[in-house]
């Protein structure tokens, strides 16, 4: 049987072409929204053992990816989501903590963030594909390389995220 590929109009990532269900708001291609399930379901996996961490920077990771429209629901995940692994990247935050920090976070409108990165080296086919004993390392790549990929919006980030810490304090 030959599988056709496409190319995720969110994270760009080579996926299957096969019609299915995909995210609400953030938009993929079913065959990307697919990958993603078996990533987090093997991510929720980890965290049932207490890795919650990695858990976590799947969540941010494929959502920062999918930053496909102007809708204010997907705004704000890029938003919360980009905050998440600027702590967790830049100040070491814990997954546990983030989860609970991120419920603070939410019900805000923020800006959609333009330009969006044109394009990612790493994506969920690349955890996917990873073998057991690399997937951990190729999550952090993953996560490192998208929140590189926003660079030009890490200052705006940043104050968002001093700035929701200021009103928590």
């Amino acid at each position: 049987m030959v599988v056709y590929e496409v190319h995720c109009f969110g994270c760009g990532a080579l996926v299957p072409d096969q019609s299915g269900p995909a995210h609400k708001y953030m938009l993929s291609a079913p065959g990307c929204w697919a990958l993603y399930g078996s990533v987090l379901a093997w991510g929720t996996a980890l965290a049932a053992s207490g890795e919650v961490s990695t858990t976590q920077r799947i969540v941010d990771t494929y959502a920062v990816q999918h930053a496909t429209n102007p809708d204010r629901r997907n705004r704000q995940s890029v938003a919360i989501h980009l905050m998440s692994l600027c702590s967790s990247i830049e100040h070491g935050v814990s997954g546990a903590r983030l989860r609970t920090m991120i419920s603070d976070w939410t019900h805000r409108d923020y800006p959609l963030l333009a330009p969006r990165p044109a394009g990612y080296p790493v994506t969920v086919r690349d955890v996917a594909e990873a073998g057991e004993r690399s997937r951990l390392a190729v999550v952090d790549d993953w996560a490192n390389s998208a929140w590189a990929a926003w660079s030009v919006h890490h200052a705006t980030v940043r104050a968002w995220l001093a700035m929701v810490m200021k009103s928590n304090a």
